[in-house]
């Protein structure tokens, strides 16, 4: 946490990758833990349209981690910063088998 004092409702420390301040107000739905993002440059679309690249658009992705007040598994949240879709939310043991399958496919190249 970034804040000087930590609210009422934050019974626990946070992570050590934790930026998000904390705020005595925090909906119970905003209560959690969240890294600085890594941001990724990239191109995304739909896929409903043949060629699949006619619908691709530029969009930056934002990768950080995050969890819940309370919970101990940390999540791998990629998602758009521009708009609502792409998002993908992983398991950290899911995060590293997709950074598998990328190497092994980038190694046919």
């Amino acid at each position: 946490m970034t804040g000087s004092s930590s609210p009422t409702w934050l019974d626990e420390p946070c992570p050590p990758w934790c930026v998000r301040d904390h705020e005595e107000d925090d909906h119970p739905e905003d209560r959690y833990h969240q890294s600085e993002p890594s941001l990724f440059v990239g191109v995304a679309g739909s896929g409903d349209q043949v060629p699949v690249t006619a619908s691709l658009a530029p969009l930056t992705l934002g990768i950080r981690l995050g969890c819940h007040v309370g919970e101990a598994r940390a999540w791998v949240v990629i998602e758009s910063l521009e708009t609502r879709h792409p998002r993908m939310v992983l398991t950290e043991e899911a995060a590293a088998a997709l950074r598998q399958a990328l190497e092994h496919q980038l190694a046919r190249r």
